[in-house]
């Protein structure tokens, strides 16, 4: 797999629009796919969080790891304004339930993963970590366990991916997994609020392919 060395010069073509369905054919051969083995690593990303009603909650933040990816920043400082790779995710809450000092949240929703020709993100505006082109999104299932009493809390996503695109940057064409793949992000975090409602960070790994 080709290490992508430097991204400061990056250019985005968008070969496949968004699809429910991975391209296969002939072109397929010349596509540099990030693929990693069960358990490795994938992902480090650090994010915040808004709860903007009681029963929903949009994360958003950007990568400061991605296996097969160098060169994450256009510059310095290294941080959400000079991040190319950022997502947002969405997300709605199945149940929650208490258990002591311990509140446990069961919730579901769609992470997009985005690639920014010119990054700009701001986390005093959680849309911004949406304005470049999406290049991956997938379904999750997330368990949040908050500390009533420490206002810290711990986060479990697994992701299922059901669309990606391929993109070109620097003359190397890629894709991120295929659609199927299966991965574990845990994170951990410290609640704030109301805006934003916490900061977290957090690694993700790869589990396989969904049944």
């Amino acid at each position: 797999m080709k290490i992508i060395k430097n991204l400061t010069f990056i250019t985005v073509f968008i070969l496949a629009l968004i699809s429910t369905h991975s391209s296969r054919g002939e072109s397929d051969k010349t596509i540099e796919e990030i693929r990693v083995g069960e358990g490795q690593l994938l992902y480090e990303i650090i994010g915040q969080v808004i709860n903007f009603t009681p029963t929903t909650s949009t994360q958003f933040g950007y990568y400061t790891y991605i296996e097969g990816v160098d060169g994450l920043f256009a510059g310095a400082p290294e941080n959400e304004t000079t991040a190319w790779f950022t997502f947002h995710r969405e997300t709605t809450n199945l149940r929650v339930t208490a258990n002591g000092p311990l509140r446990i949240i069961s919730r579901a929703g769609t992470t997009t993963v985005y690639l920014n020709a010119v990054p700009a993100g701001n986390f005093s505006d959680p849309d911004s970590f949406r304005a470049g082109t999406p290049i991956q999104i997938s379904t999750l299932r997330q368990q949040v366990i908050v500390d009533t009493v420490s206002q810290t809390f711990t986060v479990v996503n697994q992701d299922t991916i059901t669309s990606n695109s391929v993109f070109s940057v620097n003359g190397s064409t890629n894709q991120i997994g295929k659609v199927g793949d299966v991965f574990r992000t845990t994170k951990n975090g410290h609640l704030s609020g109301p805006v934003p409602s916490g900061y977290f960070a957090g690694y993700s790994v790869a589990a396989g392919k969904s049944k």
